[in-house]
Formats: C-alpha cells, sequence, structure tokens
C-alpha cells in the first residue's frame, strides 16, 4: 500500500479527537443550562442527541473541507523523514487551524476554540500513529 495513503488513513485520529471535543463540549453547555434537577434527565438527552445532530449534520461543510485540506497537506508534507514529523504535524494544525482561530476571536463562538484544542491534541496521537508506520516501513 502507498506511504501517503498509510498516513491518509491516520486522519480518522484527528476525525475522533475534534468529535470528541466538540461532543463532550455540546454536552457541558447543555447542562450548564440546567435550572432544577427535574430538567437534568431532559438536558442530558438534549445535550447528547443535540451535540451529535450538530456535529453531524450541521458541521458536513465543515467535515468535507477538514478532509479536503488534510489530504492536501498529508500529500506536500509528509514523507518517511520522521526528523521533523512533529512540527509538519504542527504546521498543518496551524494552516487547518487558522481560520477557525480567527473565527473564535471576532465572533466570540468557542465551539471552534474546542475543535481546535481537540485537533491540536488529535495530531500528537497521530504523530505516534504515523512514526509506526515509518518504522514499520524502516524495517
Amino acid at each position: 500500500m502507498d506511504l501517503k495513503f498509510m498516513f491518509f488513513r491516520t486522519n480518522w485520529i484527528n476525525l475522533l479527537g475534534i468529535f470528541t471535543a466538540v461532543y463532550i463540549y455540546g454536552i457541558i453547555t447543555a447542562l450548564s443550562q440546567v435550572s432544577t434537577f427535574n430538567d437534568l434527565g431532559n438536558s442530558l438527552i438534549w445535550g447528547f442527541l443535540g451535540s451529535f445532530i450538530g456535529i453531524i449534520v450541521f458541521g458536513f461543510y465543515f467535515w468535507l473541507g477538514f478532509i479536503t485540506i488534510m489530504f492536501i497537506l498529508d500529500l506536500i508534507l509528509l514523507n518517511m523523514n520522521r526528523k521533523y514529523l512533529l512540527r509538519k504535524l504542527f504546521l498543518e494544525w496551524v494552516i487547518v487551524s487558522s481560520p477557525f482561530i480567527y473565527s473564535d476571536i471576532k465572533y466570540n463562538n468557542w465551539v471552534f476554540f474546542v475543535a481546535v484544542a481537540g485537533f491540536l491534541v488529535a495530531q500528537w496521537y497521530r504523530a505516534k500513529a504515523i512514526g509506526k508506520i515509518i518504522a514499520w516501513y524502516e524495517y
């Protein structure tokens, strides 16, 4: 299998990291609006369902653009050299996250900040997975 394609296949880590961070943020936001103990059950249900639907349906264009940009940057930046892998993944994070960080600052929309933070953590885990792929190819 082509090495670049194997690098691209590690993007599931990014998707899972962003999805998890935004999902937890949605649940916490729903729980923060609970005023009585009786409202807790409804808030939990709507927190889980609302976060899931919001991430999947309303974030469709985000996911489509994100995957496309990550594919292009993986083709350009990643190779067999492990020496600058973390720097390359950090550069990838900066390029992809910059519009969302700007949006956070301009519109005070914290969900993008949570997504960017989740993406940064996921990139670190992705570096480990890519390192294993490179080690496997070197062996």
